[in-house]
């Protein structure tokens, strides 16, 4: 493996480190879920400020790549959306070549859901160039980038639709205030 490439792990913890560092600035106290348990499977990062608790998922991408990776849905079941409370977050860290370079997108974990179930209907409904069904894996890609061929489908073209969820961590202070 070459030395200028960064595992997928280190991403993560990359991700969640940089998230916490944040919470820090804002006044949050975090604590990494995933510290103690690994991998935990509802959220990594559970933070306290001033008596109110947010529950944080993280997703981190590689320097410039732009893409988030979502997995572990149960294939031919839809994607559960509604489950989830006012003080669930996700948080997308799109990690730059330098630290500086950094995006941090703070979402209700809702709207993430949705944009992922959107993802899954709009693959599954088009046929591949062979003519056969595309198979649901369970596996879902989010793309802050347009399509290069200019198409509009689902999971592309976030960095303009989510663009006031850029650095929006003031969500996390605002009960009620997360569409």
């Amino acid at each position: 493996m070459p030395a200028s490439k960064i595992t997928p792990q280190a991403v993560g913890a990359y991700g969640e480190r940089a998230v916490e560092a944040e919470l820090l600035r804002h006044r949050w106290i975090p604590a990494n879920v995933n510290a103690t348990v690994k991998n935990a499977a509802d959220f990594d990062i559970y933070a306290l400020k001033q008596g109110r608790t947010v529950h944080l998922r993280v997703r981190a991408c590689g320097p410039n790549l732009r893409a988030f990776q979502f997995g572990g849905f149960i294939v031919g079941k839809a994607i559960e959306i509604a489950a989830f409370s006012d003080l669930d977050f996700t948080i997308l860290v799109g990690m730059g070549t330098k630290r500086i370079d950094d995006q941090f997108y703070v979402l209700p974990t809702h709207i993430v859901r949705e944009e992922i179930a959107l993802r899954r209907q709009d693959y599954l409904r088009t046929v591949k160039r062979d003519g056969n069904p595309r198979k649901d894996t369970g596996h879902w890609t989010l793309r802050l980038a347009e399509r290069q061929d200019g198409r509009q489908e689902g999971g592309y073209g976030l960095e303009k639709k989510w663009s006031h969820y850029l650095n929006a961590w003031n969500l996390l202070d605002a009960p009620g205030k997360t569409n």
